[in-house]
């Protein structure tokens, strides 16, 4: 009995700490932080920017509730790819494919037909929650 109850204490302790975590990455954040929140001259869309924090891409508790800007923010950007160390060791490459992949999803168009490019250049959050 003793071991049975340790063998499952042991299961049970290496699914939780396997298990992956929902969060967004800090990374991807940053990235748009630094380019277009801290970079904007409109103070409205700053503060409502920082406010929002992640749920410019998310919306409720769980991070897997994605809104339209965070769907496709997804579509060009892997989570698997961004990892801690690889935005640490490959600092270069990783600013880079940023650049690149931000001015496409920010040239993408919303379901009203916008571009989040234009929306943040009105000073309006990207992302809206589907109804």
């Amino acid at each position: 009995m003793k071991k049975l109850a340790t063998v499952l204490a042991v299961a049970v302790i290496a699914v939780v700490a396997t298990a992956e975590k929902a969060q967004a990455i800090p990374a991807f954040a940053k990235a748009f932080t630094e380019r277009y929140v801290n970079t904007s001259k409109n103070a409205d869309f700053v503060a409502a920017a920082k406010e929002k924090k992640c749920n410019l891409c998310h919306f409720g508790t769980s991070k897997k509730n994605k809104n339209d800007f965070g769907k496709t923010f997804a579509k060009h950007f892997k989570k698997a790819n961004y990892s801690s160390t690889r935005v640490r060791e490959e600092a270069d490459a990783v600013k880079k494919e940023f650049d690149e992949g931000l001015k496409k999803v920010l040239a993408e168009k919303n379901p009203a037909g916008k571009t989040y490019k234009s929306l943040i250049d009105a000073g309006k959050l990207p992302g809206t929650v589907e109804e």
